[in-house]
């Protein structure tokens, strides 16, 4: 806590960044503008013909491991014979493509919006919790190379034909940013990371561990580089700061500050409009809202959302209410 006089002592809030991560990663890809109005049109895993739709691009055709193609376009195909987990993974492979510095600007800008630091709770998967500061002490952006990421991710949106690549056998280096955080008071070994654009590379970003179905990765710092090897050939830590550069773009800018007041609207009125515990959704109140019968604390879209997160994380943190 900080004195702000003599007669005055301002206690800094304590939040929980599993749960602001959610609405951070909901309010990001639900609102990105590259992806706006936007419908998922086709698929494709190797030819890159989309009835019709032929995009030419050398990185494709050249890749050497797994791919994935998607095309998006105002007028959404019957994809219906893609399973929920599925389409899921898409929306947000396509939406992870260059989200990683975006990502960790606005939570770095969610933080600004405290007048004083916020301490943040920190829960992982495996029970562990600890307190920690969001001042640069504690916090800070780690900018790691990956080492040619196995998997290609191409989306192109219609009608300009805008492509989006992530990962290419010809691309030797791919910069990725996380957030990390350390325990207050620092004794060696508490290191977490946060990768909020795990999935721009697909399934193998689902955290936490290698069965999580999360959209993002809370993790210690041995599992997360651990997981970047199951990604890339190989990563070497690149650059270590305390705050990433403003976009020089205005518009993203405005747009991840507009992205982050509205996480921090959110959090604020918790008790009031609750959100799904797996993909951060706002979810209505009413006689339908689905919540966990154990702890009655964890809300959800529906029950497929529900299992996803009890593997995830809820499980470790659930108690009889």
């Amino acid at each position: 806590m900080q004195e702000a006089d003599e007669n005055e002592i301002i206690e800094s809030e304590t939040i929980d960044l599993h749960d602001i991560a959610l609405l951070l990663n909901y309010e990001r890809a639900s609102s990105e503008p590259r992806f706006r109005n936007s419908k998922l049109r086709e698929v494709a895993t190797h030819e890159f013909d989309f009835r019709g739709v032929m995009i030419k691009t050398p990185l494709w055709t050249a890749h050497k491991g797994t791919k994935d193609g998607f095309v998006r376009s105002p007028l959404a195909r019957d994809i219906t014979q893609l399973a929920p987990s599925r389409l899921e993974t898409i929306y947000w492979q396509a939406r992870g493509h260059d989200g990683c510095f975006k990502s960790v600007a606005i939570l770095q800008y969610f933080l600004d919006l405290y007048a004083i630091n916020p301490l943040l709770r920190i829960r992982l998967a495996n029970g562990r919790e600890y307190v920690t500061s969001s001042s640069p002490t504690s916090l800070s952006i780690v900018e790691y190379d990956l080492l040619v990421v196995k998997h290609l991710t191409l989306a192109v949106v219609l009608p300009d034909n805008q492509t989006y690549i992530t990962g290419s056998s010809d691309q030797p280096r791919f910069r990725h940013a996380v957030v990390s955080f350390e325990s207050y008071p620092y004794n060696g070994d508490n290191e977490t990371i946060l990768d909020m654009a795990s999935m721009q590379f697909g399934e193998t970003g689902r955290g936490p561990g290698r069965k999580g179905k999360s959209t993002f990765v809370l993790e210690s710092l041995g599992d997360y580089e651990k997981r970047l090897l199951t990604v890339a050939s190989g990563f070497e830590k690149a650059k270590v700061s305390s705050r990433i550069t403003p976009d020089p773009n205005q518009a993203n800018e405005a747009w991840m500050w507009k992205v982050a007041k509205k996480a921090k609207e959110r959090w604020e009125k918790r008790g009031e409009h609750h959100w799904c515990g797996h993909c951060g959704r706002p979810l209505a109140n009413g006689p339908g809202l689905k919540r966990c019968s154990r702890c009655r604390q964890a809300y959800y879209c529906d029950e497929e959302h529900q299992k996803m997160a009890w593997s995830s994380h809820h499980k470790s943190w659930c108690r009889p209410a």
